[in-house]
């Protein structure tokens, strides 16, 4: 996220000012509306999926429909990695950083008047806030009096703060960042005003791996990151395990976030290996679609993730379901993972990294193994029938399906 300069962004606070106020004048007439439509309402079960544009929007989407709700995505914008969503609201050839800010408001209304369930994450909905990183206070206001079950969920950055980080140990998100107040929500103090707004205002929170440190009161049995291995007829995720042979070992990254997954100690431990004469080589996958990542990541022996975070990432969870071993640092394995004793990610740190490459090219480790160990996984516990059978589990809890 780049700040905008100062002008524009007193001049767009005064118009998001401007447009909360309309917003909470129509507030009466939205629930006359909503109160006269309310058993067709009950009966179509409409639920909108909606804030930071992540890939596993969709996919939660997706499960819910498989629970027998009319379930949509809504994001003000999308990122390069994925835009399979049902309405981007910055899209068209008309539309501009202010037309696409008034959509924004003309989707929460009809959000409101027509949803039973809306999910976003801990920094936001639909609604823009005047405060970076926080959930607009008249989106959770319309939310309560509208009587919209609202359910938030974590991604990362939308939870971590500088304080809570540091006292997880090093190393962590905040040992080499260059983003502060950028990438994460940063500030306990603030981070510890809008969480406890949002738990106030949400039906239910979700939270998962090393996120669970920042969300207290939130369900966190979910693991909400699955994998669509029908995708494509199976395509997508078509396996290519890693077989034994006389080539470098090829290790594949992805450093969205360098900073934060310790890329540049990556590197150097690569470049100490080949400059040791062991075999190693290292590709980075940068700026493409998720599908063009994933035809470079059937070519690794094995994935490196990060070894600074404490907890894997998506992208973790893509390359077992290919086939491939994966590295990562996992600060708290048995508190942070899903099934810990069947999970293969190999878990390594700053100060292991480089010996755990060097025992990986030696080739006295079975890759081949590790990477069908990885795939099963994947099967068992993250496919999109395994959180469906989880959410509709916290579902049923909720009372919101029998």
């Amino acid at each position: 996220m780049i700040p905008m300069p100062g002008g524009r962004r007193l001049l767009r606070s005064a118009v998001v000012a401007t447009l909360n106020t309309l917003i909470i004048v129509c507030l009466p007439l939205i629930w006359i509306l909503r109160l006269l439509l309310h058993k067709p309402l009950v009966s179509a079960r409409l639920s909108c999926w909606t804030g930071a544009p992540i890939l596993t929007l969709v996919l939660k989407c997706k499960a819910e429909k498989s629970l027998g709700f009319k379930s949509f995505t809504v994001v003000p914008t999308t990122y390069h990695t994925t835009s399979q969503f049902d309405f981007v609201l910055d899209r068209g050839p008309l539309r501009s950083r202010w037309t696409a800010l008034a959509w924004r408001y003309v989707a929460f209304a009809l959000v409101c008047l027509c949803c039973r369930h809306v999910h976003a994450y801990f920094d936001g909905g639909l609604l823009p806030s005047l405060h970076p990183r926080t959930f607009s206070k008249v989106e959770l206001f319309s939310y309560q009096v509208l009587s919209v079950k609202l359910f938030v969920w974590t991604y990362g950055g939308d939870v971590r703060d500088q304080t809570t980080t540091q006292k997880l140990g090093e190393p962590n998100c905040c040992t080499d960042c260059q983003s502060i107040g950028i990438a994460c929500i940063c500030l306990a103090g603030k981070r510890l005003d809008n969480v406890s707004r949002v738990v106030r205002s949400a039906t239910q929170t979700f939270s998962m791996g090393d996120m669970v440190e920042y969300t207290p009161g939130s369900r966190n049995d979910l693991f909400f990151w699955p994998v669509d291995l029908t995708r494509e007829d199976g395509a997508t995720y078509l396996t290519e395990f890693p077989k034994q042979h006389a080539r470098p070992l090829r290790i594949v990254h992805a450093p969205n976030h360098p900073q934060f997954k310790g890329t540049a100690y990556l590197q150097t431990a690569v470049e100490e290996l080949k400059a040791e004469g062991v075999p190693v080589e290292l590709v980075l996958v940068q700026g493409k679609s998720n599908r063009e990542a994933l035809d470079v990541y059937r070519s690794a022996d094995v994935i490196f993730d990060q070894c600074m975070i404490g907890f894997h990432g998506y992208f973790a969870l893509e390359a077992m379901a290919l086939g491939k071993p994966v590295m990562c640092f996992i600060r708290k394995p048995d508190a942070y993972l899903l099934a810990p004793k069947e999970c293969p990610i190999i878990n390594t740190s700053i100060g292991t990294l480089k010996d755990d490459l060097r025992r990986l090219a030696s080739k006295q480790v079975d890759l081949e193994e590790i990477g069908r160990q990885g795939r099963s996984y994947i099967e068992k516990y993250y496919t999109m029938k395994a959180f469906t059978k989880r959410l509709g589990k916290a579902y049923r809890d909720l009372g919101l399906i029998v």
